[in-house]
């Protein structure tokens, strides 16, 4: 899904599809972009495709319209996690990254307004589209479609929001003007509606891959979605899920990702090299994947929303010159020594997973703050990315691999042991087998470790340590006194505390608090 609709209803006097807070809602007094305003908007088929796009269009969104505030989700957990330092250009360049990965992060960081904002902008758009659909002219299998892909992209919102920030608001109509200020949901709540959302979907999502389905939602990414939310939640709180009248507990969950192994054409692709290339955008591997493209070139630092460039490449790009293979980047997330020495010896994901200075790069490298001598190759600065037009910040079209298919076989590994199962082994050696390592027990201890070296870099690390629990968290993040040998820096620099009484999650953001007197703040803040 390489095209997009911008600000899909922004031509509406209330910003119809956009959602500057998520307690309180303040719309501006504008004049109408165009003819088309909510009241007469939402009425044909073609309407509603617009406004579906508008809300696929979030995915996309890493910064706020002002150009700052820039904030990959996957960017954010690496960093908090023990796989990457913030990095950056020096200790001023980015005190709200560097917050994030000294686990000391401030209500008043203004990274987290943005981050909060974009995916409540996701979570209205969805709203109003659901509330609008019934009346529009179209036939019962097309709104039948739709509800169903606007529903997994709800629950993916609801998953990243819910998993960083714990205590929000569980919106499922679109806020009017003047409604107000709403109260956080529970996150039991907020879990069962994301499960519900994704019990609901399922049937009516097409049985497709992504290549064969343009890219949109499919019935294999729900089940997927599903299975990781439910371990997330399962982890963290020990409990089961509740989809309306359905339980989902390991069981269902395992249902789910079985059907999705057995009947769904998705598979491991032989080379792993091969699963972040441009080439292999959509392929097999990809279970869900989102779209960035250079297609579109944009120019625009004040609403970097309007084009479709993936920032999180360019920020964790090294800072090079005069290198055939990389273009400079930003020095964000620097690789940890710790993730260096996670991957056993002989194992061909560490080089295809970490850019080395000393092994990779020919080019002239400016080190940057907390430099370690090692950048993340699966969303880097390589060549075959670099824009071809456009502002070259702006328009990097790394697509983001979600969810893959080595993923679902971990969490089916683990839900076999959970279940009593007879597959675990089967599931871990699949994955082991695809890059030539021998064969390990299937432990819980070995298929979290397989998940690091496996999934490193993509997001997944914090919320595996998170769900093992806070003592789990606090031993791998906390780091004194340790430093790898092409470190460069003074020592503090490289010193993480893990604040135990936070449990991981990041604080409800100052502006929220502040506009909604109702919001109250996170443990530990």
């Amino acid at each position: 899904m390489k095209r997009t609709l911008k600000n899909i209803l922004g031509m509406a006097a209330v910003a119809a599809l956009s959602l500057p807070n998520s307690g309180c809602k303040d719309f501006l007094e504008v004049t109408p972009l165009d003819t088309r305003v909510e009241t007469n908007f939402f009425k044909s088929q073609s309407d509603v495709n617009e406004a579906l796009v508008g809300v696929y269009d979030v995915l996309q969104w890493q910064t706020n319209a002002g150009g700052g505030g820039f904030s990959p989700d996957a960017l954010l957990s690496d960093i908090a996690s023990d796989d990457a330092f913030a990095g950056g250009g020096s200790r001023s360049d980015s005190p709200n990254m560097i917050s994030i990965d000294q686990q000391n992060i401030l209500p008043t960081n203004t990274d987290l307004p943005v981050h909060w904002g974009n995916h409540f902008t996701g979570i209205y758009r969805a709203n109003q589209l659901l509330k609008r659909l019934p009346a529009t002219a179209a036939s019962d299998e097309f709104k039948k479609s739709v509800t169903a892909q606007v529903k997994f992209l709800r629950a993916y919102f609801y998953l990243d929001l819910v998993r960083f920030y714990e205590n929000i608001p569980l919106l499922l109509e679109p806020l009017e003007s003047g409604a107000g200020c709403v109260e956080q949901a529970s996150p039991e709540a907020v879990y069962n509606q994301i499960a519900t959302d994704l019990e609901e979907a399922i049937p009516d999502l097409p049985a497709k891959t992504l290549k064969d389905n343009d890219g949109r939602a499919t019935r294999w990414a729900a089940e997927a979605l599903l299975a990781r939310t439910f371990l997330f939640y399962h982890g963290v709180y020990k409990k089961d899920l509740q989809a309306g009248s359905t339980a989902v507990n390991s069981q269902r969950a395992l249902a789910h990702l079985t059907d999705l192994i057995n009947n769904s054409g998705h598979d491991l692709l032989p080379n792993y090299a091969d699963i972040f290339k441009k080439g292999f955008e959509f392929s097999k591997e990809s279970v869900w994947e989102i779209s960035f493209s250079d297609l579109n070139p944009w120019y625009d630092w004040g609403y970097i929303q309007g084009g479709e460039g993936n920032m999180q490449p360019l920020m964790q790009g090294p800072r090079i010159a005069s290198d055939p293979n990389y273009s400079t980047g930003w020095s964000f997330a620097p690789v940890t020594q710790a993730l260096v020495n996670a991957f056993e010896p002989n194992d061909p994901r560490k080089a295809a997973t970490i850019i080395s200075q000393e092994e990779d790069l020919t080019g002239k490298v400016t080190p940057g703050y907390q430099h370690t001598g090692y950048f993340s190759k699966k969303y880097t600065t390589s060549e075959e990315y670099a824009p071809t037009g456009g502002t070259y910040e702006l328009n990097w079209g790394n697509n983001y691999r979600s969810i893959r298919f080595a993923d679902v076989l971990l969490m089916a590994a683990e839900l076999e042991l959970m279940t009593g199962g007879s597959k675990a082994q089967t599931y871990l050696n699949r994955v082991r087998s695809r890059v030539g390592m021998p064969e390990k027990p299937a432990t819980l201890p070995n298929i979290f470790q397989e998940r690091r070296v496996e999934l490193a870099l993509e997001g997944q690390r914090y919320w595996d340590l998170l769900r093992q629990g806070v003592s789990v968290a606090e031993q791998a993040i906390t780091i004194q006194n340790q430093r790898g040998p092409h470190y460069v820096g003074d020592q503090i620099d490289f010193n993480v505390k893990f604040n135990a009484a936070r449990k991981g999650f990041f604080p409800i953001p100052q502006s929220e608090l502040d506009q909604c007197r109702t919001l109250k703040q996170n443990a530990g803040y």
